[in-house]
């Protein structure tokens, strides 16, 4: 058992397969994926279930910037979901560079539209909520692609609308000549059905006792998301299908989450309609952000100092470099760390990473090669953790990471 080997191939096929297409939740992409993905565990003999939950989810109709003075130009940009409408007039106003909501350069009165060097935080996107007409944000870079992002569906709900779009960082640079624009936004909103797949590998002599493996198969919205998380989502069946033919001591269950994108929302679903559950579960192991052939591997644990140890000399046992820290992810992790639960976060970085969340998220540079560490750590981890006859870790999240943790859903307002 000990000499399981993990299939880089069929992680790349599954990877190659899912990211044919964006998975936005909601859309067709999404549920063809959820197919593909049943088919795959009937093709392992597993089990599973679907797991449905009503999610928000929003549809751009229109986006367009354009520069009404001192010269007439169409800004290509990108509209933020659910970050409100302008009606199909658009907002015409005195364009103002904000930077990151320095209060210093803001004008007194309201009416305006501004520019921001990224996107503010939830207490800035409520201030700019009450002055701006809406906003334009430039991208990190000037070699990154439009970003096809959203914001929690809570902040419209509670500070209104404020329209807002990406621009290129290249065109951002040219809008600081502009005096005056016309931003103009149209979106949907609706609520859906999305589901979380399930299956699981019943334990053979501790089988109260559960290890999760999570992953989320969603995009966002145009985007193949190839690396977020096609990779992930195949990293995790290629753990499944490596123990299905195996008789684990404690039981795994793999749940593939759905809508990760709009608000870590599948997770948040499993962890409501599974309360009385939460207790058995020793551990989580996520799986986000994979695939890449070059790049480097990490572990975030969302837990406590025992857990760096532990993972850093089993890496180290196995000659494979895995940088290991503390911290929390933005990630389906975080909702059972919440809960008390300790999570391993995985994810692959370097390349590209840089264009997660657009439409250059593909398939270009992605290659069995990223699997060779990251999945054979991976299913180590999960042996030595399934098969141990004492589970070696704490069962704990430290008070500072606990502390950490309701910081980062206070700051995105959602969960």
């Amino acid at each position: 058992m000990t000499n399981l080997k993990f299939d880089c191939d069929y992680a790349f096929r599954v990877t190659r397969e899912l990211a044919k297409e964006p998975r936005f939740t909601g859309t067709p992409g999404e549920e063809r994926a959820r197919t593909f993905l049943a088919e795959e565990l009937r093709r392992i003999n597993l089990e599973y279930s679907l797991e449905s939950f009503s999610v928000k989810t929003y549809k751009i109709l229109r986006e367009e910037l354009i520069v009404e003075k001192p010269y007439e130009e169409e800004i290509p940009c990108s509209g933020i979901g659910f970050s409100g409408s302008t009606g199909e007039d658009g907002a015409s106003g005195e364009l103002v560079y904000v930077e990151t909501v320095d209060r210093a350069l803001l004008p007194e009165g309201r009416g305006w539209v501004g520019l921001a060097s990224s996107r503010p935080e939830k207490e800035d996107w409520r201030f700019l909520a009450r002055k701006a007409l809406g906003l334009v944000i430039a991208e990190s870079s000037p070699h990154r692609d439009l970003s096809t992002i959203d914001v929690p569906h809570e902040w419209l709900e509670k500070y209104g609308e404020l329209p807002a779009v990406y621009v290129k960082y290249g065109d951002a640079y040219k809008l600081l000549k502009a005096e005056r624009v016309r931003l103009t936004l149209i979106q949907n909103y609706c609520e859906v059905t999305s589901y979380n797949i399930v299956t699981e590998i019943s334990g053979s002599k501790y089988p109260d006792e559960v290890i999760v493996v999570t992953a989320h198969y969603d995009s966002e919205r145009n985007s193949p998301g190839a690396v977020d998380n096609a990779g992930g989502t195949a990293l995790a069946l290629g753990l499944a299908k490596a123990m299905s033919k195996r008789k684990p001591k404690r039981t795994l269950r793999f749940v593939f989450t759905g809508a990760e994108e709009l608000g870590l929302r599948g997770s948040l679903a499993y962890i409501s309609s599974h309360k009385d559950e939460l207790e058995r579960i020793k551990v989580v192991i996520n799986l986000d952000v994979h695939g890449q052939a070059i790049g480097t591997n990490h572990a975030i644990v969302t837990g406590n100092p025992k857990i760096v140890a532990w993972i850093e000399v089993l890496a180290k046992t196995l000659g494979m470099k895995v940088k290991v820290r503390e911290d929390v992810m933005s990630s389906d992790g975080t909702p059972f760390a919440r809960e008390g639960i300790p999570v391993i976060n995985f994810y692959r970085g370097g390349g590209p990473t840089v264009d997660m969340h657009s439409k250059l998220d593909d398939l270009r540079f992605v290659h069995p090669q990223a699997y060779r560490v990251i999945g054979n750590f991976a299913l180590k981890v999960l042996l030595e953790l399934a098969d141990a006859e004492e589970f070696p870790l704490p069962r704990e999240v430290s008070k500072d990471m606990k502390k950490k943790i309701e910081e980062y859903f206070e700051k995105r307002g959602f969960g």
